[in-house]
C-alpha cells in the first residue's frame, strides 16, 4: 500500500496544485497508478501541464532522497517538510500548518480544558515568547511564574516565538500528562531562573467581571475564545440590572481571538454603526455592523502593548464611533485576519492570513497598533493579576476617566 502511495505522489502533487486551473491549450500526460501495470491517461490544460511541470523537481528530490540519501528517510516527514517550506517561505508568522495532533491540542486549548500549567503567551516583536497572563489556582501560579517572564527553554530546549510554527512548538513541549514535570527557563527583570512546574487540569475561563468601588462596571478579557463571549454577556445583564454607573473593559495583555466573539462583545456595548470591515486580496470585503441597542454608560478601554488583533478590533471601534476613551499604551499592531482550513482527510489544518481589517474611521491597525486617547505607561513590572486602582495605575487613569464622563 505504501509503495503505490510512493508512485503516485508526482502526480498526487499535480492533481492539488491544479484543480482549479483552466486554460484553452490541452496536452494528454500519463502516469502510472497504484501497483497494477495499467496506464492512466487524460488531457490537461497548458497551464496544468507548467504546473505539474514546476513541481515536478519537488517529487525529484523526494525520490533522490529516498533513493541516495545515507540513512533511511521517512516520507511522511519529507511531505509535512515540504508543506512547513511552502508556508514558511510567505515569512508570515500567522500562516502555518497543524498537524492533526497539533490541531486536537489547539482546539482543546480554545475550549478552555487541558493538561498543561496554566499560562497564556504571546509572540513578542523581538521573537521571544513571553507570559501575558497566568491563571488563578493554575500550575504555573503554584510555581512561581509571573507575568512578564521570557520563556528561553522548556525541559532544556531553547524555544522561540519568530513564528508561529515555533510558538507552537514551545506550547506543545509545556503541555503533558497531569502530574508530570516541566522545567521553564525563563529571563525575569535581566535574571535567568529554572522553575520547575507540576502540570494538572487547567480549566481556564477567557474572562471575568466585577464592581469596583464607584459602582463602576469591570470587564477583563483574556483572550476573545472560549467562553469569553458568554461571560462577557453575563457581566453586561448584572450591570444592568445593578445600575452600575460606568464600564471599563481590560483588554491588556489580551493577543486576540476570534472575530466572531469580538464583534458580538461590540455589539453589546456600540452604538449603530460599522464594528470592523475586512478586506481581501481581491478587493472584497465583509462589513460587522452594530444595532442601535447598547449598554449605554460611560466606557472606556485599557490597553498595552500586547494588545493585539481582536483587541484592537475592539478599542478601535470605540474610537471610531466615538463611544468611549482608549486608556493606556499603543497596541501591539496586529490588523490581519486568519482562517483556519480543516483537511477532512485526516483532520489536519491550515492556519493562514485571509484578509486584513479595518475600522469605521478606515484605519488598520497592522505595523502601526490603536493609540489611547489617554496615554499612561504602568507604575511597577507587571500588572496585578487582581484589579486594584491602588496598585494599577493604568487602571486607576480608566476610573478617573469614566468617572468624569458620569
Amino acid at each position: 500500500m505504501k509503495n503505490s502511495k510512493l508512485r503516485a505522489l508526482a502526480l498526487v502533487w499535480g492533481a492539488l496544485m491544479i484543480a482549479v486551473i483552466s486554460s484553452t491549450v490541452t496536452l494528454l500526460v500519463s502516469g502510472r497508478m497504484g501497483g497494477g501495470a495499467g496506464e492512466s491517461r487524460r488531457w490537461v490544460t497548458q497551464a496544468e501541464y507548467d504546473t505539474i511541470a514546476r513541481y515536478s523537481r519537488l517529487d525529484e528530490v523526494r525520490q533522490t532522497l529516498l533513493k541516495d540519501y545515507y540513512r533511511e528517510v521517512d516520507d511522511d516527514a519529507l511531505v509535512l517538510g515540504a508543506i512547513r517550506g511552502m508556508t514558511g517561505s510567505l515569512e508570515d508568522p500567522y500562516t502555518f500548518y497543524y498537524t492533526p495532533d497539533e490541531l486536537r491540542r489547539e482546539n482543546e486549548d480554545t475550549a478552555g480544558v487541558y493538561f498543561g500549567i496554566g499560562t497564556l503567551l504571546q509572540n513578542t516583536a523581538e521573537g521571544e515568547i513571553e507570559i501575558v497572563r497566568v491563571f488563578p489556582d493554575s500550575p504555573a501560579e503554584a510555581a512561581g511564574l509571573h507575568i512578564g517572564d521570557v520563556i528561553l527553554a522548556v525541559d532544556g530546549v531553547a524555544v522561540t516565538g519568530v513564528d508561529g510554527r515555533s510558538y507552537l512548538e514551545a506550547v506543545r513541549r509545556m503541555r503533558g500528562g497531569e502530574g508530570t514535570r516541566v522545567t521553564l527557563t525563563v529571563r525575569r527583570n535581566g535574571e535567568r531562573m529554572a522553575i520547575p512546574v507540576t502540570r494538572g487540569d487547567v480549566k481556564v475561563s477567557y474572562a471575568s467581571y466585577q464592581v469596583l468601588p464607584g459602582n463602576i462596571g469591570y470587564i477583563s478579557i483574556t483572550q476573545f475564545t472560549g467562553d469569553a463571549s458568554q461571560v462577557f454577556s453575563e457581566a453586561i445583564e448584572a450591570f444592568r440590572a445593578q445600575g452600575v454607573a460606568g464600564l471599563v473593559i481590560d483588554v491588556r495583555n489580551n493577543p486576540g481571538g476570534l472575530l466572531d466573539q469580538v464583534v458580538s462583545m461590540a455589539d453589546a456595548i456600540l452604538p449603530d454603526g460599522l464594528i470592523v470591515c475586512t478586506k481581501q486580496r481581491d478587493g472584497s470585503r465583509q462589513d460587522y455592523y452594530s444595532d442601535a441597542k447598547y449598554f449605554d454608560v460611560p466606557l472606556a478601554v485599557l490597553v498595552n502593548g500586547m494588545s493585539a488583533s481582536a483587541s484592537e478590533i475592539l478599542a478601535g471601534s470605540v474610537q471610531a464611533l466615538g463611544r468611549g476613551t482608549v486608556v493606556g499604551l499603543t497596541t501591539y499592531g496586529k490588523g490581519v485576519v486568519q482562517s483556519l482550513q480543516t483537511f477532512q482527510s485526516d483532520k489536519a489544518g491550515m492556519q493562514l492570513t485571509t484578509a486584513s481589517y479595518f475600522d469605521a474611521l478606515d484605519r488598520c491597525p497592522q505595523g502601526v497598533g490603536v493609540r489611547p486617547d489617554v496615554e499612561v505607561a504602568l507604575e511597577g513590572t507587571s500588572l496585578p493579576l487582581e484589579p486594584d486602582p491602588v496598585s494599577d495605575n493604568q487602571l486607576a487613569e480608566a476610573i478617573r476617566v469614566v468617572s468624569g464622563g458620569l
